[in-house]
């Protein structure tokens, strides 16, 4: 086969620093290197580029289009000025790729990766071609930095450097790169260079080896196929492909996608490479179960996304009694065909069954799938199917989990007060049988801050249950709401909230969180964005969830037409126990200066659902907007003893800026323990 060539604009990418961060903390460079392949897929994925190498701790990206390369470059470095930091340089440049087989070359990889040289932390450096191509467009700045000779280029080259605001333009009397030498300089160069090399290869080696096997692998396992001609199994293949994700989320080298964003995809005529990309996943797993009588078939695959090749595959004919070693072995088999490199505790956990009673096992996934529906009725039956597990086998973890999730989410149309008491002994005798559990731990952490707002012990369970299972994207969404609401550290939440949404990236609650919080934030553009995103995703009885939050942001931003055409336009009848369209509506009209139809709105929605659970939080946000504080904060302090599910959001709402100065307000924070 010919050598296929392509002009693109080229962008090169390197961790500064890698090895000396390796050497000094070895943990926290992995999370470096974690965090920066995430934002780099993410990326180089909304900008329509390729990533064409990945090196660990650089990568080697191409673009169809400069203004998109370059878009994608000003994206990355935004997201590494956050903490945790990645200090990162780019190199831009246009010119020939060549592709021969799995080999990718040319004199435009070259002269990229020798201007990517050139930089310091956080710039962005192009070559005079990139920027004859931007220089006109006013959303970007550069500044040129001088000429330079580099190694294996004919001509010297003037480089750019990006001049934007908040990127570094390397000092050019300081500047190190991949420049042509001078002749009395070269041979003591070179010794010197044998010996860093040698000792650079050795430490990217053990590193590579010991720590990660290959860099950490994201896996996706679609909705298996239910092959039965009994309809009614389909809680098994569900169930099945749910309990290899848990098996799999063990270990740590691979980054397991979410269950809620995998089912989206189920019954979809969408191609493999299709669902890998909106999933963000570079190998995906597929099956189908059939059962009949006493026996099952489990057919299971692990194809590489981008490519379609098969990497494993097998079929298991087994009595049914043997259903959990095939989902251990499945887990197995998936690791070592990905070259995962498996620590003793990672091996001792996947051999490891929840319970060895597969009738139990049964109703167990049973309930799961119930629960996964969501809505009273679906709660019901997975409460129901929970307590048969436990029935069968009185010490199974898990189904224990399973009822206290139940309860701590309000579907059942009663107090608060009645229910997550409840969820919270579940979570508790859970983890009397399995302190390890990540499931149980999340559970009892958002109990704590939901409920108790005991807001230390939550964060602790979070920490302890994120670093149990790093793939349980709930547990990720609840320490970043505990970061946010119970500190200042918008930073830290909001990471958190981005590698909840990189785990379940196709969930409506994951990406409404990150939108809401993104409000609370102050980000308010980025909100906006990331609301147009939850929407896509929200059943129809949400989907003006995201429309009425957008409607907040632009009364944020004086934008009051927008925000009265929104608000004017909203249907009625979307909450639960309480229509918050309408109550929304509400406060809507009444920051845009019509009280008297935002206090009929209330009127109504109050005559319509007289006593509604949950009601006190949203009722407060409108009296504060209609200037009626000292109803306000009757309708907080209420709020506060019916455990409203909303008010754990009190301190970092701007809604309540009017009162944040009243002595009501500050004395109820204190009860909330937010002093």
């Amino acid at each position: 086969m010919q050598p296929s060539r392509r002009l693109a604009a080229i962008l090169f990418t390197d961790i500064v620093g890698s090895t000396a961060m390796m050497q000094k903390d070895e943990p926290g460079a992995m999370f470096v290197n974690k965090r920066y392949v995430a934002v780099l897929k993410e990326c180089v994925l909304t900008h329509a580029g390729e990533i064409l190498n990945d090196f660990g701790d650089g990568s080697l990206c191409c673009f169809g289009s400069v203004t998109e390369a370059l878009r994608c470059a000003m994206k990355m470095q935004q997201h590494f000025q956050q903490e945790p930091k990645v200090p990162l340089r780019i190199g831009l440049h246009v010119g020939e790729i060549f592709f021969d087989d799995d080999k990718v070359f040319g004199d435009g990889v070259n002269v990229a990766s020798r201007v990517q040289s050139l930089g310091v932390a956080n710039s962005i450096l192009f070559s005079s071609q990139i920027n004859s191509q931007i220089k006109n467009q006013p959303e970007f700045n550069s500044v040129s930095i001088g000429k330079f000779e580099f190694k294996n280029v004919d001509e010297p080259m003037e480089v750019f450097a990006l001049a934007n605001d908040g990127f570094v333009i390397p000092d050019k009397k300081n500047i190190e790169g991949k420049l042509k030498e001078n002749k009395n300089s070269a041979k003591r160069k070179w010794l010197i260079s044998i010996g860093v090399l040698i000792f650079a290869a050795t430490s990217f080696f053990l590193y590579n080896y010991f720590l990660t096997g290959n860099n950490i692998k994201s896996i996706a396992v679609l909705p298996f196929i239910n092959a039965d001609t009994d309809k009614q199994n389909e809680y098994l293949s569900d169930g099945i492909a749910q309990e290899i994700i848990s098996q799999i989320s063990k270990i740590n080298s691979l980054e397991v996608k979410g269950w809620a964003s995998s089912i989206y995809f189920k019954n979809s005529d969408k191609s493999l490479k299709e669902k890998a990309k909106a999933l963000g996943a570079e190998e995906i797993v597929t099956g189908s179960v059939e059962k009949d009588s006493d026996r099952v078939v489990i057919r299971v695959e692990l194809t590489e996304a981008n490519t379609g090749k098969r990497i494993w595959g097998d079929e298991y004919r087994r009595q049914w009694g043997d259903i959990l070693n095939i989902q251990t072995e499945v887990a197995q088999k998936i690791a070592s065909a990905l070259n995962a490199k498996l620590t003793p505790k990672e091996k001792q956990d996947l051999s490891k069954h929840s319970t060895e009673n597969v009738e139990a096992y049964k109703f167990y996934i049973k309930g799961k799938y119930f629960w996964n529906k969501l809505g009273q009725e679906n709660i019901d039956s997975a409460e129901a199917n929970y307590k048969k597990a436990i029935e069968l086998e009185p010490e199974y973890a898990l189904a224990y989990a399973g009822l206290a999730d139940c309860y701590s989410i309000n579907f059942k149309g009663i107090s608060q007060l009645e229910l997550v008491p409840i969820a919270k002994i579940y979570a508790q005798k859970a983890l009397s049988i399995d302190s390890t559990l990540s499931e149980a731990l999340t559970t009892l952490g958002f109990i704590q801050q939901n409920f108790d707002y005991a807001w230390a012990d939550a964060k602790a369970n979070l920490e302890r249950a994120i670093n149990i299972d790093p793939s349980n994207y709930e547990a990720h969404v609840n320490y970043g709401l505990a970061l946010m609401y119970s500190t200042s550290d918008k930073k830290g939440a909001l990471r958190e909230l981005k590698k909840a949404v990189d785990l379940n990236p196709l969930s409506y609650l994951t990406n409404w969180q990150l939108s809401r919080n993104y409000y609370f934030a102050g980000e308010y553009d980025l909100a906006i964005e990331q609301f147009k995103k939850t929407e896509i995703f929200a059943a129809k009885p949400q989907k003006s969830i995201p429309l009425w939050s957008t409607g907040l942001i632009y009364l944020k931003q004086n934008l009051f037409s927008q925000a009265k055409e929104i608000f004017d336009n909203l249907p009625q009848g979307n909450g639960f126990q309480l229509d918050n369209n309408q109550v929304m509506q509400a406060y809507g009209y009444a920051v845009l200066g019509n009280k008297t139809k935002a206090k009929s709105l209330l009127e109504e929605t109050t005559e319509k659902y007289p006593g509604a659970a949950n009601s006190n939080y949203r009722y407060s946000q409108v009296y504060v907007a209609l200037g009626d504080f000292n109803e306000a904060l009757n309708q907080l302090e209420l709020g506060y003893v019916n455990r409203d599910v909303h008010m754990f959001w009190i301190n970092a709402d701007p809604a309540f800026d009017p009162i944040r100065n009243q002595p009501r307000f500050k004395a109820l924070l204190k009860k909330m323990n937010f002093d």
